[in-house]
């Protein structure tokens, strides 16, 4: 095997690894059913190392033909990291009512790139060790302990009287229990009555069952979504 054969030989063992890492991120993400899992870590982790090679290894032949020339190995690093925003931007959601969704994984895409350049870079060890991290890290904090639960955001929309005092009893209800009322918009069904919507912060030690059995609590309750 000559010299070239082994440096493609390395080439293809850093897309191999970078996407390797990719897919072991991707996995747990898809095993918690999120937008983006195996292919989309995968693929972000290859993309970026073959990006980060030809950064630093695709200029070789221009740079021997011109007598003087240089070229800058960053600019198509910077170029990835710019580029990453629209694919972050497409997983995270943002609803009618002001909810955010997504953060956290378009946050592991970013990672994800990271580890894909570090590799396609020749960094396998700080790469690997990074995957590892991420991993481990996102298993804790998933796990049922309100110490690494965040707050959560959710919506309920009740019928009430169409009078300052019976919106504030459900939100007085709502505080009472520690669950901060962060907007409020009505809808008017007639002069008697309205259709209140209640964006709410719930705080991390109420789980789904909780928080479904507070809500029953509020009369006229139409719909939960958190």
């Amino acid at each position: 095997m000559n010299i070239i054969d082994n440096v493609q030989m390395v080439y293809l063992t850093r897309l191999l690894v970078a996407g390797a890492c990719g897919v072991a991120i991707g996995i747990e993400r898809q095993y918690r059913i999120k937008n983006a899992g195996v292919r989309t870590h995968f693929l972000v982790a290859i993309a970026a190392a073959l990006m980060m090679l030809i950064s630093k290894y695709g200029f070789y032949d221009v740079l021997a033909q011109g007598v003087g020339m240089t070229c800058d190995a960053s600019r198509i690093a910077a170029g990835i990291i710019t580029g990453i925003g629209i694919l972050g931007g497409g997983i995270i959601f943002i609803s009618k009512q002001g909810l955010v969704s997504g953060m956290t994984t378009a946050a592991g895409i970013w990672v994800t790139l990271g580890i894909g350049m570090a590799i396609g870079a020749g960094m396998y060890q700080i790469g690997l060790e990074c995957t590892v991290i991420t991993i481990v890290m996102q298993c804790i904090f998933h796990m049922n302990r309100s110490i690494f639960k965040e707050t959560r955001h959710g919506q309920i929309v009740f019928e009430a009287d169409n009078t300052p005092e019976a919106i504030r009893k459900v939100t007085d209800q709502l505080k009472e229990n520690k669950i901060e009322v962060a907007r409020i918009k009505m809808e008017i069904i007639d002069k008697k009555h309205v259709t209140v919507h209640c964006s709410i912060i719930i705080p991390p030690m109420y789980g789904p069952e909780d928080i479904i059995s507070l809500m029953n609590r509020i009369d006229n309750l139409e719909s939960i979504d958190f």
